[in-house]
């Protein structure tokens, strides 16, 4: 189940080293794949995640950069960086994320960078996610400005990552209206 650059880091890691367990199951997708990522706070971290800490001289408070002109276009935009990543390209993924968002969308994905960064097994595994954005929506009868992003991705890497079949994931991502447009404050795969 890696979501992302998609589901996140974390996820990732735990996936690693729990792979021969979940490949039999078929489980398997970012973590980011679905993913790997620390969120800041648990009532909105990921599914699998850790708390953890902002990173020092980072700033959640900071404006976005490159804001999207509608909110579809931001959950769109996010959903692609998150989901499409190697092992190679994460942490700076990771942190072109953060500065797209606002809020716990980017407290989560600074903190994932930094996790990112002392991952070897990610980089010895050679672990990557690829996928496609199949749908984005407003989330019906919910909070103004919640959104169900649906995606189909394809984790690899490795002999041990070899083979795992592409699956759909799940995610709500809240957005906000910030200067200039729309930017993602918060993102939280399914599980």
């Amino acid at each position: 189940m890696l979501q992302r650059q998609s589901h996140t880091y974390l996820v990732m890691l735990t996936l690693a080293a729990s792979a021969p367990l979940l490949t039999g199951c078929g489980l398997l997708r970012r973590t980011g794949a679905a993913s790997s990522r620390s969120a800041v706070a648990p009532a909105q971290s990921n599914p699998g995640e850790g708390e953890g800490t902002i990173p020092a001289g980072d700033s959640r408070e900071a404006a976005p950069a490159d804001p999207a002109a509608t909110a579809p276009q931001a959950v769109e935009r996010f959903a692609d960086g998150y989901i499409n990543w190697t092992y190679l390209s994460l942490a700076g993924d990771q942190g072109r994320l953060a500065a797209s968002a606002v809020g716990a969308a980017r407290a989560a994905e600074l903190q994932a960078r930094t996790q990112t960064a002392r991952d070897t097994p990610l980089r010895r595994a050679h672990i990557f996610n690829t996928g496609t954005v199949v749908a984005v929506s407003p989330v019906v009868g919910g909070p103004a400005g919640e959104w169900v992003v649906v995606t189909r991705e394809q984790s690899g890497g490795d002999q041990e990552y070899a083979g795992i079949g592409a699956s759909f994931h799940v995610t709500l991502a809240s957005v906000q209206h910030v200067a200039g447009g729309f930017a993602v404050s918060a993102w939280r795969p399914q599980v």
